[in-house]
């Protein structure tokens, strides 16, 4: 089975066991996201789930000036299926989400596998089956992660849907390491999430990041997994707990510059 298959199978069960743990009245507290509830996450994933399993967005037009979080065309995308389903109960609502995850966990285990395969994605966006797969991964995670900060939980348990997000971050390091602390042709940023990823980053003459062989690092700064998951998606975190060597200035350029969700 495809890794990615494995992952999100992983990812979607786990956020499931969280979701069970959530009493009703706790659907409408209100979570660390703007103008979320609990319940609000939780339509979320089902929306873009039921939507991935091919149905089409329900035909709703939300009240805009009464959501001033949604206030780009991605944010305003996603926000139709969560305002489509405000008014719901929390039992239709994880009726809903049980069914979505069934559905799809059929689909991906019985359809073919192949990463470079192009599919269908959120919001009609064709992508290949493993970018659409490593993005959903990351949401799944990162909002069971939300709702168990919101509600005081333990984190989740950092299984393979966690390793696909922190991937997913890591691809990204370039762009942050040039364009967040300003790194220059010849620098070089080693960054380590201890036991996951030991990624090396140079910039090439063309002024892009991108990897390079280890050899002398400019930067070197070490995370366990937990605190780059939180700090690389905005989430409360403290840039304080990375161990930093080398150039402090374009360290703190990094944590600060970490966040790359959408």
């Amino acid at each position: 089975m495809n890794p990615l298959v494995t992952a999100w199978l992983q990812v979607s069960a786990a956020f499931s066991e969280t979701v069970a743990q959530v009493s009703d009245d706790d659907f409408s507290a209100p979570s660390l996201l703007p103008g979320w509830t609990i319940g609000d996450i939780i339509a979320h994933i089902a929306a873009l789930e039921v939507e991935l399993s091919g149905e089409p967005l329900p035909a709703h037009e939300p009240d805009w000036d009464t959501l001033p979080h949604a206030d780009d065309l991605f944010s305003r995308y996603t926000e139709i299926g969560v305002d489509y389903r405000r008014g719901w109960t929390p039992s239709e609502v994880r009726t809903e989400l049980a069914e979505a995850f069934a559905t799809r966990a059929e689909q991906l285990t019985t359809g073919p596998q192949e990463s470079d395969r192009r599919v269908s994605g959120v919001g009609g966006i064709e992508r290949s089956f493993g970018r659409v797969l490593r993005m959903r991964c990351f949401d799944i995670f990162l909002h069971d992660l939300d709702i168990r900060d919101a509600l005081d939980m333990p984190a989740p348990d950092l299984g393979e849907g966690a390793h696909v997000a922190a991937g997913l971050m890591a691809d990204s390091l370039g762009y942050v390491w040039v364009k967040r602390a300003g790194a220059e042709p010849g620098d070089v940023l080693h960054f380590v999430v201890t036991g996951w990823i030991d990624a090396w980053v140079g910039v090439g003459d063309d002024g892009r990041g991108r990897a390079v062989e280890p050899g002398t690092a400019q930067v070197t700064i070490t995370m366990e997994p937990l605190d780059f998951l939180r700090l690389g998606s905005g989430r409360r975190a403290d840039p304080a707990t990375a161990v930093v060597q080398g150039d402090a200035t374009r360290a703190a350029a990094v944590l600060t510059g970490l966040n790359v969700a959408p």
